[in-house]
């Protein structure tokens, strides 16, 4: 099946946290700073991986493992309690963006069968077939690519589909998400654990939170803080903004910003309205890419009401982010928060950590 493009899904997509469609030419696409007589481009760090070098390393691919290195079977408790046994990992099915991204990064790409729609980065997904979207999941489709072993978040549904693929005698494993600053790295683990390379997992973690670090240096020497409003967009009959329990909740404030979803009490996600964003006074808002296009643009965007009369639409002040990139807290977090310090407050000194790739 062909990888559609998320915003034809609007009507399933809904209040989704991640869905994404990256353009193809640029698989992690570029943070856009637009302002009124000025864009300018530039592109977010690739993806972190394990490596054998200390973990201040920059990140490279992955080197190849025997499979005498993996710990399987594994016998693991999952997110929903559940005792699991994964005995292969030949045939991998993360219905999961995120989950789909983590498994790449940990080197185990290659047994990667099938993803759902919401699986957008690294580009190798795109040769991956799609087995629908994770909100909406049957299990036939998933069946039929024999997976071994099936990864899924509690955004899976529904339920029933999990537990028919567990008659099947198919090991299925739902991995907690966490919204915290360590919560990505907590999640790689389990993850890593699961598939039986914890070492791997250990190293990557290692990794993130070298990246992490550095950005949170970063951050620390800011001194304005400027209001921000994060944005989901999905045409004209989804529109909301990101509160409290979304993940940009914790992100906001690690970068030296004002969380103003969290001035105006929004728990969750809470429907996007001229009033709403008038009485919000953000300075800078956050769209990703797919949003933004399934509005018509920065055109587009303004045009919606009250966005063009906030401090952030006077000045064009948007930042664009690559959904899975934005959302997905996956292995790329940590340089997502050193990009978003970087965008919010251009006039860091020079000098200051960056893991911003040359």
């Amino acid at each position: 099946m062909m990888r559609s493009r998320p915003w034809l899904l609007a009507a399933v997509l809904g209040a989704a946290m991640v869905s994404a469609c990256a353009d193809p030419a640029r698989p992690e696409a570029a943070t856009t700073v637009l302002v009124p007589t000025v864009r300018s481009t530039t592109a977010p760090p690739t993806a972190p991986s394990l490596t054998s070098a200390p973990a201040s390393s920059p990140p490279t691919e992955p080197a190849t493992t025997e499979p005498a290195e993996f710990q399987l079977p594994v016998t693991i408790t999952d997110g929903t309690g559940t005792q699991v046994t994964i005995e292969s990992i030949d045939r991998i099915v993360p219905v999961d963006g995120d989950l789909a991204e983590i498994v790449f990064a940990l080197g185990l790409g290659d047994r990667v069968v099938a993803t759902d729609l919401s699986a957008t980065y690294p580009p190798e997904v795109d040769g991956v077939p799609d087995i629908g979207y994770q909100r909406a999941l049957n299990a036939e489709p998933i069946a039929a690519v024999e997976p071994t072993v099936v990864l899924a978040t509690d955004l899976a549904q529904p339920v029933e589909t999990l537990e028919q693929l567990r008659d099947l005698g198919i090991a299925v494993v739902v991995i907690d998400r966490e919204f915290t600053l360590d919560g990505p790295a907590r999640k790689v683990m389990a993850v890593a654990e699961a598939l039986g390379v914890p070492e791997r997992g250990r190293a990557l973690a290692a990794a993130m939170g070298a990246e992490l670090d550095a950005a949170l240096a970063r951050t620390a020497a800011a001194v304005d803080r400027p209001r921000v409003l994060v944005l989901y967009l999905r045409g004209e009959q989804t529109q909301l903004i990101f509160g409290a329990g979304t993940g940009v909740d914790v992100i906001l404030p690690a970068v030296g910003a004002v969380d103003v979803a969290a001035e105006l009490g929004v728990e969750g996600t809470r429907q996007l309205t001229a009033e709403a964003v008038l009485n919000a006074d953000p300075e800078v808002l956050i769209v990703t890419t797919t949003g933004l296009a399934s509005v018509g643009g920065l055109d587009g965007f303004l045009a919606l009401p009250g966005i063009a009369q906030t401090p952030a639409g006077e000045a064009g002040r948007v930042l664009v982010y690559e959904d899975q990139f934005l959302l997905g807290l996956g292995p790329r977090f940590g340089r997502l928060v050193s990009q978003l310090a970087a965008d919010l407050h251009p006039d860091f000194p020079s000098d200051l950590p960056s893991t911003s790739t040359p």
